[in-house]
């Protein structure tokens, strides 16, 4: 699925999407998170990556039997690090020392994005601190833990339930605040509930709370048209913002 058709489903809405732009396009980490098996977080982690800029350079991990073999960092554009799992469930997901090493190279400026299975924020935390030792400085360089909602009837409901969005703290290893959650009972979404979380995320994104209002609601606006006038499958989806990052690069040429 693309990332609107992910938006129709209700998964999430269109300014959390232009969040989590505003976010990648920067190359913050992401780890995904639901307990059940096929709940979608992979499809939605995959979703989320068409918002990494066009010359954004990927390493694919394979397991036990990575070697970390990675591309030069540069300081033009991100280098993502995409793990599909990180548990011990099969050979090809990443664990143990793996998991560690993906961490440290969090650390040296390599970006992450990958899936965990838990249900919640302190999940994803008990298991990277807990299980596999991870110091708190490390964790700290994740941006977004993002656990999802899995609801089984007549249909299957899958929804965000919170974005965590972390960044290093040198009293405690890390700084966690959620600047955005779902509330079931209304089937809403609360995207930077306090100013004060608003205006640390536009801090670690280097806009203004003016300026990240501005980039949010162009982000939003755009994908809200592509919804609108049917532009859905995962190519028509990457052309688009593919466009959208020509027309951002030739408005700042001279």
């Amino acid at each position: 699925m693309s990332i609107v058709q992910i938006i129709g489903a209700g998964n999430m809405p269109a300014r959390l999407a232009a969040l989590f732009w505003v976010g990648l396009e920067r190359g913050a980490s992401i780890i995904v998170a639901a307990d059940p098996p096929s709940s979608g977080k992979t499809t939605t982690l995959s979703a989320l990556l068409a918002f990494t800029p066009p010359d954004t350079l990927v390493y694919f991990t394979r397991g036990q039997g990575e070697t970390f073999s990675l591309p030069v960092l540069s300081t033009s554009f991100p280098t993502y690090l995409l793990i599909n799992e990180m548990s011990d469930h099969i050979p090809v997901y990443t664990w143990d020392d793996h998991a560690r090493r993906a961490f440290q190279l969090l650390s040296e400026g390599y970006s992450l994005a990958s899936t965990m299975h838990a249900d919640s924020v302190q999940g994803v935390l008990s298991q990277l601190e807990g299980d596999l030792q991870i110091p708190r400085s490390q964790i700290a360089n994740l941006t977004f833990i993002v656990p999802m909602y899995i609801g089984r009837g007549e249909g299957t409901v899958r929804r965000v339930t919170e974005v965590a969005f972390l960044q290093p703290d040198g009293a405690t290893g890390v700084a966690m605040g959620t600047i955005a959650a779902w509330d079931r009972d209304a089937d809403a979404f609360d995207i930077f509930p306090e100013p004060a979380q608003r205006d640390v995320f536009a801090r670690w994104a280097k806009l203004t709370p003016g300026q990240l209002a501005a980039e949010l609601d162009r982000r939003e606006g755009f994908l809200e048209t592509l919804r609108q006038t049917n532009v859905e499958s995962v190519r028509e989806v990457s052309l688009a913002i593919e466009g959208f990052y020509d027309q951002v690069i030739k408005a700042t040429q001279p």
